[in-house]
């Protein structure tokens, strides 16, 4: 049943498959989700802020901070990327997060430990 759902949703998206092992001590882990340039970096695309935000760049600071403290205690840390084909529209929103650029990177200088 599990490989029928998965088959059917690489038919409509695209989808990379990986095996986590979490540690047996703890179930304890950190989920970043869309720390992306094109949400994140001034400038970096269609749904990118225009401008600097402080909210956002608290809540990239705080993202790398927890990931630093996650990845230092050897907790694991999953990171989601939004990234659509160029071919497929996702409306009501305007192109991005192409395959391929860079928008759907996580955010420069932050990460670099992910």
């Amino acid at each position: 049943m599990v490989s029928q759902t998965i088959d059917l949703v690489k038919n409509e998206l695209p989808l990379e498959q990986e095996t986590v092992v979490f540690p047996e001590e703890g179930l304890t882990g950190l989920v970043l989700v869309d720390i992306i340039n094109g949400f994140c970096t001034v400038g970096a695309g269609n749904l990118a802020p225009k401008e600097p935000n402080r909210q956002i760049s608290g809540m990239i600071n705080e993202s790398a901070r927890l990931a630093k403290l996650f990845c230092e205690k050897k907790l694991p840390v999953m990171a989601f990327l939004d990234t659509h084909q160029p071919n497929k529209p996702e409306e009501p929103y305007p192109p991005h997060c192409i395959t391929g650029t860079d928008e759907s990177n996580l955010v420069p200088g932050h990460f670099s430990l992910l």
